[in-house]
């Protein structure tokens, strides 16, 4: 007996899923054995290509995230500034503050509710 679970939209049955699963997968693995037979490890082939540059050393090679998001971060520099102030990476404050949230928050449900 399967399980056939309906939506409305469409059926859930694991039987057809693990078949089709198990067919792509063949699917995949003929086109992966039909890949260059030509490619070498640990050779040239296996360098960046960096558009016929010098590629940097791998320390180099690295974006900050503030480089990535200078444009966002300086926008918005205002906001962080005002919000990075309370953040003192103290774990005990971060839980102070999830509990006091917690605690407004069941006080403002009790009073709706």
């Amino acid at each position: 007996m399967t399980l056939i679970l309906e939506s409305g939209y469409a059926f859930w049955n694991p039987i057809i899923l693990i078949i089709a699963f198990a067919v792509v997968m063949v699917v995949v693995y003929f086109f992966r054995r039909r890949g260059q037979k030509k490619y070498k490890k640990d050779t040239a082939q296996t360098q960046i290509f960096l558009c016929g540059e010098e590629v940097p050393e791998a320390g180099q090679r690295h974006i900050r995230v503030g480089n990535i998001y200078w444009g966002f971060f300086e926008t918005l520099k205002e906001y962080y500034n005002q919000v990075l102030r309370p953040h003192t990476g103290i774990i005990n404050d971060y839980v102070l503050w999830f509990v006091a949230v917690t605690a407004i928050s069941a006080i403002i449900l009790l009073i709706a509710g």
